[in-house]
């Protein structure tokens, strides 16, 4: 399943979908369906922020408790913080501070979902002093706002926005250090490959040279 030996896979960090055989990644799974994961995929679960009221009154942190402890599970995610939800940002803050929690415990990445709350996860991680990687998923901030998130050591997963080739994000990804960088389909059936090109092209990299730093990022960040 890892990058390590034999032939590189693209790294695709986020999808809802099983992934083919020359992707590695993260299957996301939410902590409110059961578990049943399957041999050749590596997973992250979590609580959605769009998901919290089914969670009230459940046992939802004991079933991301036990998830967490699979070896399959490599993060905690995706959760976070939406700021187009009428779910207030102190009560969406309340379900992600447990998730955080248990996320450093394990020593393990948190996936983040973030919508007009980016200077919300800056001011938390400060706040927090977390030391755990903290991934911004669906990427799509200005250079400014990325110039102080890479200060502040988030790494960063593009999807397929930036196939758009819209000159704030193209700009944002030449914001971002490569050891930093992850590419995602999310719910897309574009392939990841597609992602990797176009970036490519941005960065004055071969496709190659850019799957080889994201596989080295996986294992940094995921299986070191």
């Amino acid at each position: 399943m890892t990058p390590r030996n034999g032939t590189l896979k693209f790294i695709n960090l986020h999808t809802h979908f099983s992934l083919p055989n020359n992707e590695l990644g993260l299957v996301n799974h939410s902590v409110l369906l059961p578990f049943a994961p399957k041999a050749d995929q590596l997973y992250s679960v979590g609580l959605h922020p769009w998901n919290l009221d089914q969670a009230k009154g459940s046992r939802w942190i004991n079933h991301l408790e036990e998830a967490l402890k699979h070896p399959q599970v490599l993060a905690v995610g995706e959760c976070g913080i939406d700021r187009t939800l009428e779910t207030s940002v102190d009560i969406q803050t309340e379900f992600f501070m447990p998730q955080l929690q248990l996320a450093e415990e394990g020593n393990k990445p948190i996936v983040l979902h973030a919508v007009r709350s980016y200077s919300d996860l800056l001011q938390l991680k400060k706040k927090t002093r977390s030391k755990i990687p903290w991934i911004l998923h669906g990427y799509q901030g200005n250079a400014e706002t990325t110039k102080q998130l890479v200060h502040q050591g988030f790494y960063f997963s593009i999807g397929t926005t930036l196939l758009n080739d819209r000159q704030k994000l193209n700009q944002s990804l030449r914001e971002i250090p490569l050891t930093h960088l992850f590419f995602e389909t999310d719910e897309s059936t574009e392939i990841v490959e597609s992602i990797y090109i176009f970036a490519a092209r941005k960065l004055d990299l071969s496709s190659n040279e850019l799957k080889e730093q994201l596989s080295q990022n996986f294992n940094q960040v995921f299986l070191k």
